[in-house]
């Protein structure tokens, strides 16, 4: 038991520590003023860099713009991966190996083939660089993510609650809104933060099919890395670090919330 507990220890100190430690130096890049090799701290320090990228209206447009796009992509993956996830998890359907299969295909091939040819479909289509053509193409990243996380949340699922509720005159509208979405909300709030960070993440779905014109932070991030100054990129990937990390941190409080068919009828 404690060699156990010893190497959960180790193992969570070495998650830590990877998580940890590249904030920790990002921030530490974000305000240097001075911060060359070999030196392990900087020189200087201050936040005016930090200060004006934060005043920076393309740096609040950017902001605003992620946001938009990764909650809009959010919806729409959550509108259809509900029913698909629930169907996948608690259905009987055939071929449900396969069909896992097939999600997994567009997370594993190449982010420049899937944005090449959305980019062409989306030219021909005449929406290019328009936020609903960035939307429709993160669905090709974040609907995978959507679908598999929530229906491996929902494999425990206890129908039975809703079979309680038609015995009892409950109608299918209602056992929806009143039994299963209530119950699976925690589960769906897991599966939706997520999707959020993985479509705020998209660089290459972002940058060909909005053409330019859909700005979001990590399109920002990559042009600053290419001017030479260390310490706005940091200072720009630091505050573009917000959002996902809040996403972060509300997944992590609700995984570890009781689910609330823990407490399955008899």
């Amino acid at each position: 038991m404690a060699m156990r507990r010893t190497g959960n220890a180790v193992a969570w100190g070495i998650v830590l520590l990877l998580l940890v430690v590249p904030m920790v130096v990002l921030a530490i890049q974000a305000v240097a003023t001075g911060w060359f090799f070999p030196q392990v701290i900087p020189d200087e320090v201050g936040v005016g860099t930090l200060g004006d990228v934060i005043a920076d209206p393309a740096t609040r447009a950017a902001l605003g713009e992620g946001i938009v796009v990764s909650v809009l992509s959010t919806v729409v993956s959550m509108i259809i991966a509900i029913p698909a996830a629930r169907a996948l998890a608690l259905g009987r359907i055939r071929h449900r190996g396969a069909i896992g299969l097939a999600l997994i295909i567009p997370i594993v091939i190449p982010p420049l083939a899937i944005a090449m040819g959305l980019n062409v479909a989306l030219l021909r289509a005449g929406v290019a660089g328009t936020t609903g053509a960035v939307v429709v193409a993160h669905q090709v990243a974040t609907l995978p993510y959507a679908i598999l996380v929530l229906a491996a949340l929902l494999t425990r699922y206890d129908v039975r609650h809703e079979q309680q509720a038609l015995s009892l005159g409950a109608g299918t509208g209602r056992v929806l809104t009143r039994v299963f979405l209530p119950l699976a909300a925690p589960a769906i709030v897991v599966a939706a933060g997520i999707t959020f960070i993985v479509s705020w993440s998209q660089y290459l779905l972002t940058l060909l099919p909005g053409a330019g014109e859909v700005i979001t932070p990590p399109i920002l991030v990559l042009a600053a890395s290419s001017g030479g100054n260390p310490a706005a990129t940091a200072a720009i990937a630091l505050v573009a670090a917000i959002p996902p990390a809040v996403a972060v941190l509300l997944v992590v409080r609700m995984m570890d919330t009781p689910p609330r068919w823990a407490g399955a009828p008899a």
